[in-house]
């Protein structure tokens, strides 16, 4: 069964290598808070999904952020 038809994203989550997080999960995996969280999605730092009602984190958007902010702190 293909899935040309979808994105790249969605076929790359869809077959289960980027899995979403839930706000929650995202926030305990970065151990920071979920207000901290929420200025990095609305400052657009971290890539989000929304899927009906929720808001779901890709983990390659989390591995993105922190790379980013480590390069920041190194330079």
């Amino acid at each position: 069964m293909t899935m040309s038809y979808l994105p790249t994203y969605f076929r790359t989550a869809a077959e289960g290598s980027d899995e979403l997080l839930t706000v929650a999960e995202a926030c305990d995996e970065l151990r920071i808070k979920k207000s901290k969280l929420y200025m990095y999605l609305h400052s657009r730092q971290l890539a989000s999904v929304k899927l009906g009602s929720r808001r779901l984190i890709p983990r390659s958007a989390i591995r993105a952020l922190v790379e980013k902010l480590t390069i920041e702190a190194i330079a």
